[in-house]
């Protein structure tokens, strides 16, 4: 059984093929071109798992917070794979990615970005407390809590998910946190 997860949230892409449940390929690549560098990467990693899109059984995506961009198009791409294919999705936010990666008590999960940092306060069994936040550089105070560099455990995640329910792909939206000019 081969699983796809695809994470477009930051300047970097990773797409992640497991074969029943343990990570065959990792592929990251650095860009600021989603567009044009998600489905080449998408296939050069079927390609290295020697696989075709078909023998996927579940996609995974992560749906932000993070790139507006990026997380729209790892989302529609997942959404689209998962309803052609008629296969299951679930998905996580960038934040509990972080999370699920380590054993931990009570902590904020830290996302930068340029003008801010995305926060979620998770309890030890990963559980968000309250909701997601946005704060600009300007009113970010940093806390003895604060847990910004992860080294991701692609198989606990793997492992997370594999706990959830799926989901209807046409109700997989992004997470948006962070407030666009016309919304304030």
């Amino acid at each position: 059984m081969y699983t796809l997860y695809i994470d477009t949230h930051s300047d970097k892409i990773c797409l992640v093929i497991f074969k029943n449940d343990k990570v065959l390929v990792v592929n990251e690549k650095e860009t600021h071109q989603h567009s044009t560098t998600t489905m080449p990467v998408l296939i050069e990693s079927l390609k290295k798992a020697s696989i075709e899109i078909e023998d996927i059984s579940e996609i995974f995506v992560v749906n932000g917070p993070g790139s507006f961009t990026g997380v729209r198009l790892g989302v529609t791409i997942a959404k689209t794979l998962a309803y052609t294919l008629n296969k299951p999705i679930k998905t996580i936010s960038s934040l509990l990615v972080k999370a699920v990666s380590f054993e931990h008590e009570e902590i904020n999960i830290i996302e930068r970005e340029k003008n801010g940092v995305f926060i979620g306060t998770f309890d030890e069994s990963n559980h968000l407390i309250g909701e997601y936040r946005y704060l600009k550089n300007s009113e970010y105070e940093k806390s003895t809590k604060d847990i910004e560099d992860v080294s991701i455990d692609y198989e606990k995640v793997c492992a997370y998910l594999k706990g959830q329910e799926s989901i209807n792909p046409h109700a997989v939206n992004p997470l948006y946190v962070k407030l666009i000019e016309v919304q304030k």
